[in-house]
């Protein structure tokens, strides 16, 4: 291999090193995902409606910054609805960033707007903590899946480093 062409790959490594050392260990961010429902199974039980859902997409940070930016996103969930009340949603999703590491998180929305939990993450996401408030915007899909818009506002912390 050339000395250049290792030298450039050495100055890659070291910066996405650097990058990866350098994240915040807290912080406020704005993100918006952007999902389509993939499967979707409803029970009606009398007047109420149950439906299990799993939907993916992909998570963008607002401004650009590195949290919560350029992942790859699947949430499994439940959504609940009796008569004229507003639905209820609760689930689970994962967040995957380029480098494979991962954040977990929880969420529940009562109607359009809900909350996420941070409950934890692997690689340089360990032991994140917070929430982010959302809401969501359903789209039809061309192929009539749902589709949604989900921009959020994050509060959030990593532990410190050892």
């Amino acid at each position: 291999m050339p000395l250049r062409l290792i030298t450039v790959v050495a100055l890659v490594s070291s910066s996405l090193t650097v990058a990866a050392a350098e994240l915040p260990r807290e912080g406020t961010d704005e993100y918006t995902t952007t999902y389509i429902t993939t499967t979707f199974n409803t029970m009606k039980l009398g007047d109420r409606t149950i439906t299990n859902y799993d939907s993916s997409g992909v998570t963008r940070n607002d401004k650009g910054g590195p949290m919560f930016n350029n992942m790859g996103t699947r949430c499994l969930g439940q959504r609940e609805a009796t008569g004229t009340e507003p639905a209820l949603n609760r689930g689970m999703c994962i967040d995957i960033d380029a480098e494979g590491d991962q954040v977990f998180s929880t969420y529940e929305a009562k109607g359009p707007k809900g909350v996420h939990i941070f409950v934890g993450g692997t690689g340089k996401y360990t032991g994140i903590s917070g929430t982010a408030d959302y809401s969501y915007n359903p789209l039809k899909g061309p192929d009539g899946k749902t589709m949604n818009i989900v921009p959020h506002v994050a509060n959030w912390k990593l532990p410190k480093t050892q």
